[in-house]
């Protein structure tokens, strides 16, 4: 999953063990919790979760592999965002290649939310408005968009403060296209 940061807990044990330790990881998993070794680990934030077996003769090895989203606060993740002040590009605007992956993880999350039905969460699509003004910010980078892009951005925020979830949807694939023809040019 690009833009994540991942969580990955290992164990070794004995081949005839696996069904046992199976069965107290996801023992709490309806309470949304998952048992490593006595360790109860929360998927409130979690993303995704893997469990995998891998037997290598009369042993085998447990891995659980849990997926969080990375921009902290925004999506629920607590890693130090990449693009600190002291990775900023020229003109205090923070690295473009940090700014458009942190971009492509929101509007993802944004679209899921629409294509639920559901309006985007407020402080994700907040996030991707205010990087959305950011990156229109960078020159040589398809410049020649970014008053249609900004544009659409201010449609969006509109709907959003709405709460019209039809006016949501059309920005956004309105967004998705621009974002696409530009792409097309100068990615």
């Amino acid at each position: 999953m690009h833009g994540s940061r991942k969580r990955r807990i290992e164990k070794t044990l004995p081949r005839d063990d696996v069904p046992r330790a199976l069965a107290e990881v996801v023992a709490r998993a309806g309470e949304g919790l998952l048992v490593i070794d006595g360790e109860a680990v929360e998927l409130a934030d979690c993303a995704s979760f893997k469990i995998s077996i891998r037997h290598s003769g009369a042993s085998s090895q447990l891995k659980v592999t849990l997926r969080y989203p990375e921009a902290p606060g925004v999506l629920g993740g607590d890693s130090p965002v990449k693009d600190s002040p002291e990775e900023a590009a020229s003109g205090g605007l923070p690295r473009y290649k940090g700014l458009k992956k942190r971009m492509k993880s929101t509007f993802r999350a944004i679209r899921d939310a629409l294509l639920a039905g559901a309006a985007p969460d407020a402080g994700v699509a907040a996030s991707f408005v205010a990087d959305s003004r950011l990156m229109t910010r960078y020159p040589g980078k398809g410049d020649a968009y970014y008053a249609i892009y900004d544009a659409e951005v201010d449609r969006f925020e509109q709907a959003l403060a709405a709460g019209d979830v039809a006016a949501l949807t059309a920005s956004a694939a309105a967004l998705d296209r621009l974002k696409k023809e530009c792409h097309s040019r100068h990615a």
